[in-house]
């Protein structure tokens, strides 16, 4: 594809820093997907009118360096999370801060995040719950309604746009060799996941195991997918497609030379499309040389599991590939 709008050209020098979060304002908030918002290392969150490429508005949180950021899925309101370990929830409508979520040196793991916080999710139909992680090898629920926290999980290492929530899960990668992802049940906190899986293949004699820097769930409504890149212990970028309702990968793909950080599924095609029942998944990756997007396309007949003899070529403990199903 080609690039349609750039933005940001006339930033000042000085306010020249990385942009490590972007989101699009839902089109429950009444205008339309045409405002994108990002969240920079220098603390600054700007609302940016894509059509006219104009900054709308910003917000700048002073001493703080912001790493995610997120949309209730309803529009009113969004939150960001970064090094102070806040969670700060602002109204769209006024842009003004409505909720902080307190958290760094003063507080303790029972009451918020101690280290820098870089993952950061909003409940696909709760809009008033969501989901952190971080260093502090911590996964939070917090609830806005009460500004405090409705379950706390302990052991994923969050370094990236790693964790989701559907219905009662709460999903959580993790940069780590063993248990990458796990799926927890909110309605128990502390207690064990529900689901665990191991990013490990087998090159001949070497081990290569994969280490998360983001996760997510399919958008369709049982959200029956889980997306995950990150990177191996040689330095390839890795891509798995998990199916929750089959208990198998799906897909796989290697990329040399890079690492994958971020990774999204589009929404599910309408019910008339000719490709309903498919899925794709698009996935991000670089190193010092450069960056490119791709994607993979799942199939609708792999997906309804008529293709069992393919499926079974893309679990990751046989050690094959296949870039599409």
């Amino acid at each position: 594809g080609e690039v349609t709008h750039t933005l940001g050209r006339g930033v000042s020098p000085l306010d020249v820093s990385p942009t490590l979060a972007l989101c699009w304002r839902p089109s429950a908030a009444g205008k339309g997907r045409t405002v994108l918002v990002d969240a920079t290392c220098a603390g600054w969150i700007r609302h940016w009118h894509v059509p006219s490429q104009r900054c709308i508005h910003t917000i700048r949180q002073q001493s703080n360096e912001v790493y995610c950021l997120d949309y209730a899925a309803d529009g009113a309101c969004f939150a960001s999370a970064g090094k102070d370990a806040n969670v700060r929830v602002y109204e769209e409508a006024t842009k003004s801060e409505s909720v902080v979520l307190r958290g760094g040196a003063d507080c303790t793991l029972r009451e918020g995040h101690v280290t820098p916080i870089f993952g950061l999710r909003f409940h696909d139909t709760e809009p008033h719950t969501l989901v952190t992680g971080g260093w502090d090898r911590v996964v939070h629920v917090w609830d806005l309604r009460s500004g405090a926290l409705s379950a706390s999980f302990s052991g994923p290492f969050v370094t990236g746009d790693c964790v989701d929530l559907h219905a009662h899960d709460v999903l959580a990668g993790s940069h780590t060799r063993t248990d990458q992802v796990r799926i927890y049940d909110r309605r128990r906190p502390g207690s064990e996941p529900t689901l665990r899986l191991e990013l490990s293949t087998h090159d001949g004699t070497v081990e290569r195991t994969t280490m998360l820097y983001a996760c997510r769930f399919s958008r369709e409504g049982a959200r029956s997918m889980i997306g995950m890149g990150g990177v191996d212990a040689v330095g390839d970028g890795r891509v798995f497609v998990y199916d929750r309702e089959r208990a198998r990968f799906v897909a796989t793909r290697t990329i040399e030379g890079q690492s994958v950080y971020s990774v999204d599924f589009a929404p599910p095609p309408a019910p008339a499309a000719a490709d309903h029942g498919s899925m794709r998944l698009a996935f991000s990756a670089g190193s010092k040389v450069g960056s490119h997007v791709d994607t993979i396309d799942l199939g609708a007949e792999a997906l309804r599991g008529k293709d069992e003899s393919t499926a079974n070529l893309v679990d990751p403990a046989m050690g094959t590939e296949a870039d599409v199903i």
